[in-house]
């Protein structure tokens, strides 16, 4: 059953008429297009609307009418909401359900003023569809993680002593798009020496230097599928204290992994990676949730944090990266991208995770 035939026994089972769907990341789930701006009209029985104006009609066209979409372009005399209104009118549509995670409370407010219809809120029913992965998806954000580690195995190279965290970042950006990225996943960190102790820092112009731990946290984007990975090198020099604080890192990240099965709670992948770094004496300095589901967006639900009581169920895609974070001294994370597939989960990440010990 597509995804399309999914939202219209959802309207069946709440008596709506008809939903209507504007978000970016939804349109994209239920299109399968990515540049793409306007509304999505879906009815019970009949074809969906796809609303737009002329700087994506050719786009709409040549994507949409092949599924089975009917194209609208509203011209610049007509406003949105009474080409909507019509729409609903010739559907016989009196009720009609929005996306309440998406509108804000003075959009809500317009359009509840604009739209002669019911108004009845979507809720969780897209995000949980969402939450589980097809095969297409997963490839997707396998692509996108080739495209990432592609990246990453043409910088590390270029690192070199004087080189500011905000021209290492430039630069992993850069190969990134060159590789086939549609944009980062999210503000590509990279982060050198005392600033790997901050969590999510940002890059500015602290130059590398001997005996520095380089952390770069990045992803890319493909087909609108994010990718994310941690990892974290030595440059030049590596102390006793940084190796131990790294392989109990590494440690807690495998323990999370193998505790990462379809039923077991989302909090037990967390609470698998807290024990091994508390047991190593670190506890205080893991100060983040365990990892996040990614797909369409870099943070999805459910979550491996302690607060997580869901159930871990195939096709989720989650990240394993566990941390441990020195103040003023240096950090350690290392993250990987899990898919939940029966009782051992499937790593999508490729690029090796032992301790590497960069040459100046």
């Amino acid at each position: 059953m597509n995804r399309i035939q999914v939202l219209q026994e959802y309207l069946a089972e709440q008596h709506a008429d008809a939903m209507m769907l504007t978000g970016e990341v939804n349109l994209i789930y239920l299109t399968n297009t990515t540049a793409l701006e306007g509304q999505c009209l879906i009815f019970k029985e009949q074809s969906p609307v796809f609303v737009t104006d002329g700087r994506y009609t050719e786009v709409a066209e040549k994507n949409l009418i092949p599924k089975g979409f009917q194209v609208l372009t509203r011209n610049n005399t007509q406003t949105l909401y009474d080409v909507l209104s019509e729409i609903l009118r010739e559907h016989g549509a009196e009720t009609l359900m929005y996306e309440d995670d998406v509108y804000t409370v003075m959009a809500f407010e317009d359009m509840r003023e604009k739209i002669n219809a019911a108004l009845v809120p979507i809720g969780k029913k897209i995000s949980e569809m969402r939450a589980y992965k097809d095969d297409s998806e997963v490839e997707c954000i396998i692509h996108a993680q080739r495209i990432a580690e592609k990246a990453l195995e043409q910088l590390i190279p270029e690192f070199c002593e004087g080189m500011t965290e905000r021209e290492a970042a430039a630069k992993l950006n850069y190969y990134m798009a060159l590789y086939g990225s549609e944009k980062p996943s999210f503000d590509t960190i990279v982060l050198f020496g005392e600033n790997t102790s901050k969590p999510h820092g940002v890059p500015g112009d602290r130059k590398l230097q001997k005996g520095d731990f380089i952390l770069l946290d990045f992803g890319a984007v493909y087909c609108g599928y994010h990718s994310d990975m941690t990892r974290t090198f030595a440059f030049g020099a590596v102390t006793e204290e940084m190796r131990r604080v790294y392989e109990t890192v590494l440690q807690a990240q495998q323990a999370a992994y193998e505790a990462a099965a379809e039923g077991s709670e989302c909090r037990q992948m967390h609470i698998a990676a807290a024990n091994v770094i508390e047991q190593a004496g670190y506890g205080k300095y893991f100060t983040h949730a365990l990892g996040h589901s990614v797909g369409l967006e870099i943070h999805e639900s459910p979550v491996a944090a302690v607060r997580c009581s869901e159930p871990l169920k195939n096709g989720i895609v989650m990240t394993d990266e566990p941390g441990i974070y020195l103040p003023g001294k240096f950090g350690v994370r290392i993250e990987d991208m899990l898919m939940i597939d029966g009782k051992k989960a499937r790593n999508l990440t490729n690029f090796p995770k032992e301790l590497q010990v960069l040459s100046p």
